[in-house]
């Protein structure tokens, strides 16, 4: 079965990162998409997030990130070309 892959970073506002992370992993649960790898690092301006999701089609792929930006602490949901390194 084939699989499309999407790597997405976005950052989490400082005032309540915790509950605006797991608000986004139930976007991404709700939608029955495959989380491939979560990668965390503190920032000075919040939490950066880095998510590695796959689903069977696109269509999950590209609602989950349009539901991510609608998500109260979550700025700027970007997509990444992929990522280099080998931690995610």
């Amino acid at each position: 079965m084939n699989t499309t892959h999407k790597h997405y970073r976005f950052c989490i506002e400082p005032d309540a990162p915790i509950a605006t992370l797991e608000a986004a992993l139930a976007v991404v649960r709700r939608l029955g998409i495959e989380l491939r790898g979560l990668r965390t690092t503190a920032v000075a301006h919040g939490l950066e997030v880095h998510l590695r999701l796959a689903a069977p089609d696109e269509d999950p792929l590209v609602l989950c990130r349009m539901r991510l930006h609608n998500v109260i602490g979550v700025q700027a949901v970007r997509e990444m070309a992929g990522i280099t390194s080998g931690c995610i």
